[in-house]
């Protein structure tokens, strides 16, 4: 049978970044673009909110969860704890939000969502024709009773259900606010005891009560972690994971997997770990300085805007004072400019706040690349002295795995850099595009960061010398030509720069043959 998937995660506030990504809101409200490779855009009208009364309605782009939230709290009277904390520059303490993730196993999700309907989860699929079955809204509703009688239905301040990844699920936003209007994630959430025992008997709790509900769906719940002994993986873990990945997928490929002794091995895992350390750290700081870039041209333009209203305010008190408007014509236009002078006020210390903890990240991560070049090229220097003939060979297969690394993360980073560019106005973003355009237009970072699978696999076809099938996977991407005859490795190349050679051809068949530039704030 299915497994129930219940997840919790408590968070202090919600960013519109992240309710962008519940509300699949992209630039002016359109539809979420290609930014995220696990998002169908075809399937995007399938996703629906409830709402109070265990309505089902379409997504509402328009209002942010952060607003709803704001406006939740207003009408009740809540003053919102780390408002202090934003207020003064510093990064929020209390936690005010509980983010529900709440699904199932793939297989039955896609029968309760799409019944028999056959969806096609290869990224660029056409799924405009799939229809949302009532099932999924039958489960949802469900689902949506029981979280307000469990923490009260005016606490859920968004319950959204997407239907446009692989697996369908819920993100419910819970507000842990007590029966007497009051923040408090220990008594909502973990007990007055405020203990890690006490918490784990909760959710214990809940996920079976949830089990009872899920068991009319085809689902059951999920075995104990004490019993399975599972963990959730760390970043650390996880990147662990992914490394180990992609070295299984290198041997695949090319097959020239070497036995080493033990300590040739401890040399080689030194250095490339070094030097991954080093490249992941270099692409951090040049986030990290065009996220410093971009903070600090938002605080000037808010700061012209701030001194513009004041002398919008400066003119009204003028105009009312030598009677050429009325006072209340004047109190009225005035509280309105006063209204939007604070929010602008507010917005400078958010920016500020944010710009501070960016350049101390810049800093940071400064520091310890110098650090980390100095401890790789000490390692590097005693293998190549040990064992010239061996290092060769070694940095040319870490050479080759570290650009699968570099592509997978420029498709990450592309991601999250388009994410960070969404909060930004029209102006802000032309002038970061206009001093990125250099780095990134028609650039290898960029064609990497899209293409970065069918690019390997072309380069790959040609190293092995299968032309035809490398032509075939460039043009049914929209590539041009093949490589041209008389294509092989000469006779005075080494491998490696063959390799190069094969990876810069597979990117010109990759490139369109007419290309349009593109607007990468606009995808």
């Amino acid at each position: 049978m299915a497994k129930q998937v219940m997840d919790i995660r408590p968070g202090k506030g919600m960013t519109l970044s992240q309710s962008n990504e519940h509300l699949r809101v992209s630039l002016h409200g359109a539809k979420t673009s290609s930014r995220s490779l696990n998002i169908d855009p075809t399937r995007d009208l399938l996703n629906f909110e409830i709402t109070q009364g265990c309505q089902v309605v379409p997504v509402d782009k328009r209002t942010s969860i952060p607003k709803r939230i704001r406006e939740n709290l207003k009408k009740r009277g809540i003053e919102d704890p780390n408002k202090k904390y934003k207020k003064l520059g510093l990064e929020p303490k209390i936690r005010t939000v509980a983010n529900f993730i709440l699904g199932g196993s793939r297989d039955q999700m896609h029968r309760l969502a799409f019944g028999n309907q056959k969806v096609n989860l290869e990224r660029g699929a056409d799924n405009s024709s799939i229809r949302r079955m009532p099932e999924i809204e039958n489960w949802a509703k469900d689902m949506y009773r029981f979280m307000s009688d469990r923490f009260g239905e005016k606490n859920i301040a968004a319950f959204v259900v997407h239907l446009d990844e692989t697996n369908p699920h819920i993100h419910c936003t819970v507000l842990p606010i007590t029966e007497q209007n009051k923040f408090s994630w220990k008594q909502v959430m973990v007990g007055e005891n405020n203990s890690k025992f006490e918490y784990q008997k909760r959710t214990i709790e809940l996920h079976n009560a949830i089990a009872e509900i899920n068991a009319k769906y085809g689902l059951e719940r999920g075995d104990k972690i004490s019993e399975t002994g599972a963990k959730h993986r760390s970043t650390a873990e996880y990147h662990e994971a992914l490394r180990k990945e992609l070295k299984e997928q290198n041997k695949r490929l090319f097959d020239t997997k070497i036995v080493l002794d033990d300590a040739i091995e401890k040399n080689e895992e030194t250095i490339k770990e070094q030097k991954q350390t080093i490249d992941s750290l270099n692409k951090e700081i040049k986030h990290a300085s065009a996220r410093v870039k971009g903070l600090s041209t938002m605080i000037e333009h808010l700061e012209t805007y701030k001194e513009d209203l004041e002398k919008e305010i400066a003119k009204l008190k003028a105009d009312r004072d030598s009677g050429k408007i009325s006072v209340e014509e004047a109190a009225r236009k005035m509280d309105a400019i006063t209204k939007n002078l604070e929010d602008v006020k507010d917005q400078i210390l958010d920016k500020e706040s944010k710009l501070s903890v960016a350049q101390a990240k810049l800093d940071s991560l400064n520091a310890q690349t110098s650090k980390t070049e100095t401890r790789y090229q000490e390692v590097k220097t005693k293998l190549q002295t040990a064992q010239p003939e061996y290092n060769k060979n070694a940095m040319q297969e870490m050479e080759a795995f570290g650009y699968n690394l570099a592509a997978f993360d420029a498709m990450k980073r592309m991601e999250k850099y388009n994410e960070m560019t969404a909060n930004m106005s029209p102006d802000e973003r032309r002038i970061l595009d206009k001093y990125n355009s250099v780095l990134l237009d028609d650039s290898i970072f960029e064609q990497m960061a899209e293409n970065a699978t069918e690019i390997t696999t072309v380069a790959t076809a040609l190293f092995l010398g299968y032309l035809d099938k490398a032509t075939a996977i460039a043009e049914s991407h929209g590539g041009g030509s093949g490589p041209g005859t008389g294509w092989g490795k000469k006779d005075d190349e080494d491998e490696l720069a063959f390799k190069r050679r094969c990876m810069l051809m597979a990117m010109h068949m990759m490139r369109p043959q007419n290309k349009v530039k593109k607007n990468r704030w606009h995808r």
